[in-house]
């Protein structure tokens, strides 16, 4: 098991490194609305380290390891939960390193905590799809995804510097955030905490 972990856990924490410094450079070049930039960010390097785990799906020496697909697949869950969460961790350090107003660091860890939820759904959809539908097709939608999220971001943001919106205040999902109650927000993080768990645990891997 500790080598399974060793195995996949290299992607993601290949990732997560890769995403600290997305996080450092944001920082440091005091880009446009840089302190919302990790939270668009984060699905896209899920998606890339999912792909990538992926890729030697067909290893033959899991095939004679004493492990169950269950237990792959609790492996997977918890690596994608794990890397959720530190850069849940890191995208909050950065956000208060940034000096940012009160108003203005609640909003952005709004945002992180949601970009969260969404990515850790994300997480459990990716895996759900590869078990059940097959990985050479699946994994061709994984790669497309982390595509569109990357475009999404790019276009996103050169449409916010053509607008002239270069101050974090000027963020278009301000009024969202605002009118969103932190209440709220922790209450959809634990529903998809508890979405995630139930679809590590309700799945017929054993059947598979």
């Amino acid at each position: 098991m500790a080598n399974l972990i060793r195995k996949y856990g290299m992607f993601y924490l290949t990732h997560a490194v890769t995403f600290f410094f997305l996080c450092a450079y944001s920082l440091a070049a005091n880009a446009p609305n840089y302190p919302f930039l990790p939270a668009l960010f984060l699905p896209i390097y899920l998606s890339a380290a999912v792909a990538m785990s992926e890729r030697e799906a067909g290893d033959p020496l899991l095939g004679i390891l004493p492990l169950t697909p269950r237990e792959i697949m609790k492996v997977k869950f918890i690596l994608g939960f794990v890397f959720v969460v530190v850069c849940w961790f890191n995208m909050g350090a950065f956000t208060v390193l940034q000096n940012l107003s009160p108003q203005l660091t609640v909003q952005v860890m709004k945002l992180n905590t949601l970009s969260s939820i969404f990515t850790l759904l994300l997480a459990a959809a990716f895996q759900l799809g590869i078990q059940f539908f097959g990985w050479p097709n699946f994994h061709k939608l994984i790669i497309f995804c982390a595509v569109m999220f990357g475009l999404f971001g790019i276009i996103f943001f050169i449409s916010l510097a053509k607008s002239g919106h270069n101050h974090p205040s000027e963020f278009p999902l301000i009024p969202v955030l605002d009118s969103l109650p932190v209440l709220v927000v922790g209450a959809l993080a634990v529903v998809g905490i508890l979405i995630f768990n139930f679809a590590l645990r309700r799945g017929s891997w054993d059947a598979v």
